[in-house]
């Protein structure tokens, strides 16, 4: 499994264990929802600032989201 497919199933994890959709999310990140939406199609264009700020909004761990473990 490649690095962005398997940041995109542990962010769908987390929001579906979070009970967090996509608009909401979009909203705690302040950003828009197409640019939301264009970030999760490829995780690769989260800034560090902004992976962090999704980490700590979903209970993910950052070192575990950005390596490709």
């Amino acid at each position: 499994m490649d690095a962005n497919k398997r940041r995109q199933t542990i962010i769908s994890y987390a929001m579906f264990k979070n009970k967090i959709n996509k608009v909401e999310l979009a909203e705690y990140m302040k950003m828009s929802y197409p640019t939301m939406l264009s970030k999760l199609n490829n995780t690769d264009r989260f800034k560090l600032g902004e992976a962090d700020k999704l980490c700590n909004i979903l209970n993910i761990n950052l070192t575990e989201f950005l390596t490709n473990k």
